[in-house]
């Protein structure tokens, strides 16, 4: 499966890389801003040419009475009415599920073509090639411009090492106009994405540091998805209400 998978991903990241440099050359807020808007349009649109809106129009309309007559029902003290309502209403809801679940689909699918890419390019797994004992190599490559960085772990302690620049995990270095937050260093095995095998260091561009800490999600600063999520859910939201499916 592994051995299958990694040379399509190979190839459909590289056809990427190809179309989208010029775009990824104007640096990572551009670019994926750029993204950003174009997907919101995207899902907007797929979910209008897919979905039956009046049809769900009408069904929001009959859970929405039922809703109300469940809350009315309850306020009188009307179990039996109340639960009535309630199973109308979860049935009602089943069939408004079922009429989102096409373009749902058509989603999903944009998502695994593009989103595995995204991940790719704004935090790469940089491979590292081992030049002396302790000492490592490595090309992290956005847009146009490849950084040689070294990964220096003599003592123990990984030090990821750029141009005059020392960063630990957890810490930074700036490189192709971007500011990296190393993630991890580490041995890596092939999996479902990658046949790679070796020794690597994952990176993370940093958009947005926050004045606050978010835990598990973000931390304290917000990463590629984070930014994404940041632009792409308000501008879905514009877009749905525009084209009358929100």
């Amino acid at each position: 499966m592994v051995a299958e998978l990694a040379p399509i991903l190979t190839a459909l990241y590289s056809f990427y890389n190809v179309v989208f440099q010029p775009l990824l050359a104007l640096g990572p807020y551009a670019s994926l801003g750029f993204f950003s808007v174009c997907l919101a349009g995207l899902f907007s649109l797929i979910y209008w040419h897919f979905l039956d809106i009046e049809k769900a129009d009408k069904l929001k309309e009959k859970m929405s009475h039922h809703q109300d007559k469940m809350k009315e029902a309850r306020s009188n003290d009307k179990t039996d009415k109340a639960s009535k309502h309630m199973q109308k209403s979860m049935e009602v809801n089943q069939e408004l599920m079922k009429e989102n679940f096409k373009p749902m689909i058509g989603t999903l699918l944009f998502v695994t073509l593009i989103f595995p890419w995204l991940g790719a390019t704004f935090a790469p797994t940089v491979q590292l090639a081992e030049t002396s004992p302790g000492m490592y190599e490595g090309n992290l490559t956005f847009g146009e411009q490849t950084s040689l960085i070294t990964v220096n772990n003599s003592t123990g302690t990984p030090v990821v090492e750029y141009d005059s620049q020392q960063a630990k995990v957890g810490e930074y270095f700036d490189a192709s106009g971007v500011t990296w937050d190393v993630k991890k260093v580490g041995e890596k095995s092939p999996g479902l994405l990658s046949s790679y095998e070796g020794k690597f260091v994952k990176v993370n561009a940093m958009f947005v540091k926050l004045p606050f800490n978010i835990p598990i999600l973000a931390g304290n600063e917000l990463n590629w998805l984070g930014f994404y999520i940041l632009i792409a859910m308000p501008l879905t939201y514009v877009f749905r209400k525009l084209l009358g499916v929100a």
